[in-house]
């Protein structure tokens, strides 16, 4: 009876690591299409420029901000 109640629990955790996992995910291809590849620009030009901006970041090839160069020594 124990064993029944902890796999049900382990499938309900399974589910929600998933549904983050897969989130992320989409975050991760939502920053790629707008911001390395500058689709709908047009439509909100604002998100677009800050998605590139982090595109640049996950590239490595951005600049840290200036707050956090203020923290390194």
């Amino acid at each position: 009876m124990l064993s029944d109640c902890l796999k049900g629990s382990s499938v309900a955790a399974i589910v929600v690591a998933m549904t983050v996992i897969l989130a992320v995910v989409a975050g991760t291809a939502g920053v790629v299409v707008v911001g390395i590849e500058g689709r709908f620009k047009d439509r909100a030009p604002r998100a677009a420029d800050r998605m590139a901006r982090a595109a640049q970041h996950l590239n490595g090839d951005g600049t840290p901000p200036k707050a956090f160069l203020r923290l390194l020594p």
